[in-house]
């Protein structure tokens, strides 16, 4: 399953996190991975876990429905990969209930599960996983040669007297794993009796042997659970929580309900209907269903829309009771009972059902509170409460349960990409009001809880005043009927947004970007012998094309790059070819490294690269726990480790296989093999920062050369950058109200609105001999960059002038002119101007030093 943006912004920051939490303090690392993850009003003060101060903790918030088990599943490779000492690492993943540790193990289970195979590609296939109760399969090899996970419940953990839990006992089944422990490890031991001072052979202490990495999954559930004194008896490498709501501090990052609803992940807006009883309520929810369900069979997206009903606990004075439910949709609504499941503690009538089967006859699910805990079917569309909407726990749950987007992709009928709700309450001011505590309790932020909630008019026509489509899309075709789109392709359904208008028509609204003959086949599909909108998209298509910017309408900017001549062949100049030319060869550089040395404890190694001191003092004593799945290392071997975990982009293979062979030979000479082998993951840090360190040496002699003794010529052409129809991406589009007149693409890319580059922007754009102009976004595949001696060089803006000159700007804050890299910038760019021979104006701005923009432009571009 392909990750969405935000999910990925998530395990970037993830992976800030843990990378810098391995050789910096925790608050540093916090505050590096805020930087990435955005985490907005949930950041504060890094809390580090109580009596556990060396143990980086952080928290991921997602709303419900953004995929929290799916990223906790590629966190376990984002972890191995950053901080954990094992190649193959133990996890201990911890659930609030039973029924979710069921469903989490049946899903890792199975081969062909997402979660599963994020394991799977993270450890190529080596992965096994456990449930608590068959931990007495586990065998020390095992854990040695694959990723282990195991899959618990808090509660086996929590408690007072350790004696009453099984997972503290001495289990006969575990003795293999502490058979030959070495005397000084950490783990628990007999304090008395004839096994005094031996360890306690318990699951417990098999897990503090082993350090795992703790993933809590839905963490806001058990917020009071997981004390410091619990994870003391675990000894966790690292825990890291998954909530929509955090109860706790070191959020690194936050992802919105927005951000969900364009990822296709949830539906919204919520349209919410009072009513005046529960009756009304469940006989409104059963229409909404079988509305529904009419789009549905002309959608072709395989969706049966299922609605949810809360019935009220058997109580004294409760009307609306399972069994009362259930006998009014059966005998008041004509509903057949196979079509009806209950799910309660009592009842189980969904187990073993699988509601997305095609030939599936369950359509409506009475509950009271069972769903709320794993049960999850995106094909649940209505929510009915027959109870308070204010009641706190079941509602949240049952609500969250039909906000799921069906396989995440939105539809052409813009009804089944919207939830319902139908509540019994005395207005609809309350009603709106409960939904809303509802919703901010599953990770809404509170604006984006008021906007997700719409009235609902009774009958299932919207009115004008209350339309499916923003006032910014304008419908191109009105239907007299919604159209059949079971045999459209999925060009066809995504081009379309298709919603009843209020009027008893159907308004079709038709993607600006879609092309010609996808629009063209739209209008064939909708044609009757009554009505041809073929003329109306048609004039779309003219009116669009009119409207094309100038790379729609075929124009292209080419651009210059630096590039040397060698061997009668023109060469780019990259960051590389910088380190080259500045003498990089690791045949003969000096492999030692400054600063990497034992510390006066011996389980610790110490290193100071580069003026950076980072002390490892997580070094796995045990021989089983180090080596992996090695039984004996010699020089050869390491090094083969080395290389193959260490691996460098710029240099082949056996070179940096043999530069790995040297700086081992020469290590070994001050530290025992056996003690760097227990070392290695430090060693091999030590390693990128010294091959980093002496690039960065090359790259900088390199960079000096290049102004000086080399003569750099211009790639034109062929070998220059060229900015045409499809090559921009504009990663975010600005969104303000101006409309730049000259950028080459319909969208501007990564611009704030009223900031200091968007002046510069607007300079630019205003300029009259600039003909157009691009917005160059940092690394993508379509960005033009220069290079440095570490890196690219990307400018802001980049320009064709009236007179067929290139423009390139680069804008810098006025406290960011005078460092290192911006004046290596500067110098590059001014050396592409001087070979240009006048082809090339490079600027660099200072707004705030010297004045607005566009005076630098006109003395750039008139000198």
């Amino acid at each position: 399953m392909e990750l969405k943006d935000y999910q990925r912004r998530a395990l970037d920051a993830l992976r800030t996190f843990l990378d810098q939490a391995a050789i910096r303090d925790h608050v540093a690392a916090y505050n590096a991975a805020c930087a990435v993850g955005r985490p907005g009003g949930y950041a504060a003060s890094y809390q580090p876990l109580a009596g556990l101060p060396d143990v980086p903790y952080c928290c991921l918030r997602l709303p419900t429905g953004g995929g929290k088990t799916l990223l906790a599943a590629h966190a376990i490779g984002v972890a191995r990969d950053t901080y954990l000492t094992r190649r193959f690492p133990v996890v201990l993943w911890l659930v609030t209930s039973t029924t979710i540790a069921e469903q989490t193990l049946e899903a890792f289970k199975k081969m062909t599960h997402p979660y599963r195979q994020a394991l799977e590609a993270t450890f190529g296939g080596a992965v096994r996983v456990y449930s608590i109760d068959e931990r007495r399969q586990l065998r020390p090899q095992d854990m040695a040669d694959a990723a282990t996970v195991i899959v618990a419940t808090v509660q086996s953990f929590r408690v007072t007297n350790v004696a009453d839990r099984d997972v503290y006992r001495d289990d006969e089944e575990l003795e293999l794993h502490f058979a030959s422990l070495p005397a000084g490890v950490d783990v628990l031991r007999h304090n008395e009796g004839p096994r005094r001072g031996k360890p306690i052979a318990s699951f417990a202490n098999l897990l503090k042997l082993h350090r795992p990495l703790v993933i809590v999954d839905e963490a806001h559930n058990f917020a009071t659970t997981l004390s410091g004194e619990v994870f003391d008896r675990l000894a966790p490498s690292a825990v890291v929580e998954f909530t929509a709501t955090p109860v706790r501090s070191n959020v690194i990052v936050s992802a919105t309900a927005a951000e969900l609803k364009a990822a296709d992940m949830i539906k919204l807006p919520i349209h919410l209907s009072q009513h005046g009883s529960w009756q009304s309520a469940l006989t409104h929810a059963v229409d909404n269903r079988a509305w529904l369900a009419r789009i549905a069979a002309n959608d072709g997206g395989g969706i049966r829309p299922i609605a949810l009903y809360q019935a009220q606990p058997a109580r004294e004075g409760a009307e609306a009771t399972v069994d009362v439910v259930k006998r009014h949709l059966m005998d008041d609504c004509r509903i057949p009972e196979e079509r009806i499941a209950v799910a309660t503690g009592k009842q189980r009538e969904l187990d073993g059902i699988d509601l997305f089967a095609p030939d599936c006859l369950i359509e409506h699910v009475i509950t009271v509170d069972a769903l709320k805990e794993g049960w999850d079917c995106s094909f649940a569309y209505v929510f009915c409460s027959l109870t308070s909407i204010r009641s706190k726990g079941a509602v949240e749950q049952l609500l969250g349960r039909v906000l799921r987007m069906p396989f995440a992709k939105r539809r052409s009928s813009e009804e089944l990409n919207r939830a319902y709700a139908h509540v019994s309450e005395r207005n609809f001011f309350e009603a709106a009001e409960g939904l809303k505590d509802r919703l901010t309790s599953m990770g809404f932020d509170e604006r984006s809880a008021l906007e997700a909630i719409v009235e609902q008019p009774e009958t299932f026509a919207w009115r004008e005043e209350q339309p499916l489509l923003s006032q910014a899309e304008i419908p191109v075709l009105y239907l007299p009927e919604r159209p059949d789109q079971k045999t459209w392709t999925d060009g066809m359904v995504a081009a379309t947004r298709i919603a009843d208008d209020g009027a008893g028509r159907f308004a079709v609204t038709l993607d600006r970007t879609a092309s010609d003959t996808v629009l063209r086949d739209v209008a064939k599909a909708v044609t009757t012998e009554t009505s041809s909108p073929l003329t109306a998209v048609e004039a779309f298509i003219a009116q669009r094309a009119a409207a094309l910017s100038p790379a729609e309408k075929g124009a292209v900017l080419t651009l210059p790059r630096l590039a040397i001549e060698r061997d009668g062949q023109i060469e780019i100049i990259y960051p590389e070819t910088l380190v080259d030319v500045g003498g990089w060869d690791l045949r003969v550089v000096d492999t030692s490294l400054p600063g990497f040395a034992l510390s006066e404890r011996p389980d610790t190694f110490e290193m100071d690269i580069d003026g950076d001191h980072i002390i490892y003092g997580r070094i796995d004593i045990a021989p089983e726990l180090a080596l992996d799945d090695a039984s004996e290392w010699d020089v050869a071997t390491l090094s083969r480790w080395l290389d193959r975990t260490t691996r460098q982009y710029d240099i082949a293979q056996p070179i940096f296989l043999e530069y790995c062979r040297r700086v081992v030979q020469g290590v070994v000479e001050r530290i025992p093999l056996a003690q760097l082998v227990r070392g290695k993951y430090a060693l091999r840090r030590a390693i990128v920062a010294r091959v980093s360190q002496l690039r960065r040496e090359a790259g900088a002699r390199g960079v000096q050369l290049l102004m000086s003794d080399i003569a750099p010529v211009l790639a034109l052409g062929s070998n220059g950058f060229s900015f045409g129809k499809a090559g921009y991406d504009p990663r975010t589009p600005y969104a303000g109200p101006w409309r730049p007149k000259k950028h080459l693409f319909a969208n501007v890319g990564d611009l704030k609105h009223g900031g200091e580059e968007f002046l510069a922007a607007m300079a630019i754009d205003d300029h009259p001999a600039v003909k157009f102009w691009v917005r160059n976004v940092d690394r993508t595949a379509w960005s033009y960059s220069l290079p440095t001696s570490t890196d690219k060089f990307y400018p802001d803006f980049v320009a064709e002038l009236t007179d067929g000159r290139r423009l390139i700007v680069e804008y810098k804050g006025a406290d960011r002119t005078d460092n290192a890299d911006s004046l290596e910038k500067r110098n590059i760019g001014a050396r592409l101007q001087e070979v240009s021979g006048g082809e090339v104006v490079f600027v660099w701005g200072e707004q705030a030093r010297e004045g607005r923009v566009t005076k630098q432009l006109n003395a750039a571009i008139n000198a």
